[in-house]
């Protein structure tokens, strides 16, 4: 027996299985070969596009992301049965002539077992390989159709991704057109009545991302459907509604801590795999909170010019740059020129 093959084979399947389970059967993200295969992927993507976010090409990524995974597990399941049975000569043989099977042959025994076709054309010469099919076979039944499953809810979790976006873009285009529609006069209550809704798409989105951090890549290049344009807006309003407007008409102080928490959760989410500290660039444009008040939206009195913000805001609105950055997209796409 060929123990280099049996501990190789052992070896990748091992790792095949860990990988699947860890990305199909937990709420904690993919394994780290699906992050490995998902992230170069979509660098490749993202590189061959220009980097921009408008590109046609980019929103290929993410399917051809879960075609990849999906063929990386199938493959390593072959190869690791395939590898297990090159360690004994005689594990497989002609169901006719009894000719023991050369390599090739071995490796068409492993694809129709883990397929359970059984074709019957090669057969096991032991009980021990017997058994060692039969566990190929329930690996092959078990998680090749787990995996395929798994598309499921990652298909929903995008489906959600882009509700959230269309629904923030359905308020405004731009922030400021944003608490120019929720402006009645008196107070932003339109806006506020709409953060309890747009807090639980934002926290069902962030666990969404969580458990299937493949949905990242699933991009739209429309503005109003991408998601990172779309929460970089509604980070801006609530900077303007924390920061600049007067607090009589702001909004509730309850609500406007939930939004706050929602935002902070998902970027905590993001942060060291999608939102890295090296890509940080500055915190974006300040935006010219003057065009609120033509709008009849009463200031703070220290706020009658562009917005300043801490140097906690600050690193925040720099997550929210690397996160535009890195998806393609610029702070062009959530400040319209010639709007704010």
């Amino acid at each position: 027996m060929k123990v280099l093959y049996l501990f190789l084979g052992l070896a990748l399947y091992a790792g095949t299985l860990a990988d699947l389970i860890k990305t199909t059967f937990s709420s904690t993200g993919g394994g780290w070969v699906t992050n490995g295969l998902s992230k170069a992927v979509w660098r490749s993507f993202f590189v061959i596009s220009g980097r921009q976010g408008r590109s046609r090409l980019l929103p290929y990524a993410g399917p051809t992301i879960l075609v990849v995974i999906l063929g990386a597990w199938i493959l390593g399941l072959w190869l690791s049965f395939f590898f297990v049975l090159l360690s004994d000569p005689l594990s497989i043989r002609h169901g006719v002539t009894g000719v023991p099977a050369d390599y090739l042959e071995k490796l068409y025994y492993a694809a129709f077992t883990l397929s359970t076709l059984g074709t019957g054309d090669f057969v096991p010469t032991s009980n021990l390989w017997r058994i060692a099919t039969g566990l190929a076979a329930f690996s092959g039944l078990a998680f090749i159709t787990a995996s395929i499953t798994y598309f499921s809810p990652v298909l929903s979790a995008i489906g959600h991704q882009s509700r959230l976006a269309l629904y923030i873009h359905s308020m405004g285009a731009t922030p400021r057109q944003i608490l120019a529609h929720s402006w009645n006069g008196q107070d932003l209550t339109r806006f506020s009545d709409r953060i309890p809704d747009i807090c639980q798409m934002l926290f069902q989105h962030t666990l969404n991302h969580h458990s299937y951090p493949v949905i990242h890549y699933f991009h739209n290049n429309k503005p109003e459907f991408a998601i990172a344009p779309s929460v970089a807006m509604l980070n801006e309003v609530f900077f303007m509604l924390k920061g600049g407007i007067s607090e009589e008409v702001a909004t509730d102080k309850l609500r406007l801590s939930m939004l706050e928490i929602a935002l902070a959760k998902y970027l905590e989410v993001l942060n060291g795999n999608f939102i890295t500290s090296d890509s940080f660039e500055d915190e974006g444009p300040q935006p010219d909170l003057a065009l609120l008040e033509k709008e009849g939206i009463p200031l703070r009195n220290f706020q009658k010019g562009n917005a300043r913000y801490s140097i906690q805001e600050t690193d925040h609105r720099r997550q929210m740059s690397s996160l535009l950055k890195n998806d393609g997209w610029t702070w062009m796409d959530v400040y319209h020129q010639g709007d704010d």
